[in-house]
Order: structure tokens, then sequence, then C-alpha cells
């Protein structure tokens, strides 16, 4: 079983708090966070193992945003390179 430091985000992407959870897997600490992250009153949540980032997911319109969905959504804002 790993123990996992999730860190609860501010506006400013600023550590406000954190807690430890240990969790037999990463997708169960992601399953988790994702859930912590609905019921908290933070914007934000990552969560670590050790010194290796394992996740982080962020709040929009009252939704949880995962990583991938956040790089597809600024991929896709790219502004057009001026010839």
């Amino acid at each position: 079983m790993s123990r996992y430091r999730y860190h609860f985000l501010d506006s400013a992407d600023h550590v406000a708090d954190f807690h430890l959870i240990e969790c037999e897997t990463d997708s169960q600490a992601q399953a988790r966070a994702d859930r912590l992250l609905a019921a908290c009153g933070y914007p934000g949540i990552e969560f670590w193992d050790r010194d290796r980032k394992v996740y982080r997911a962020r709040k929009t319109d009252a939704r949880c945003v995962t990583q991938n969905e956040e790089r597809a959504r600024l991929g896709s804002r790219r502004p057009a390179r001026a010839s």
C-alpha cells in the first residue's frame, strides 16, 4: 500500500491544505482525489507519491476537469501563428 500526499490548491495554484492517504494503486488514489475535489471548497487538487506527481485536477463550472481534459482544452485554443 502506498501513502499519497494530497495537495488542495487555491485559485493561484498554491497549496492551501494537504492530507496523507493510503491507497493500493494510483487508480484508486485518483478516484479518491476526484471525490475529494468534488466535496471540498478548493478549486484544485493534486497528489504525489513521494517525489512523483501522479495526478492533478481542477474544478471548472462546477465539474472536475482532469489534466488530460485541460491539456486538450488549452491545446485547442492555441493562437494562430503569424506568418
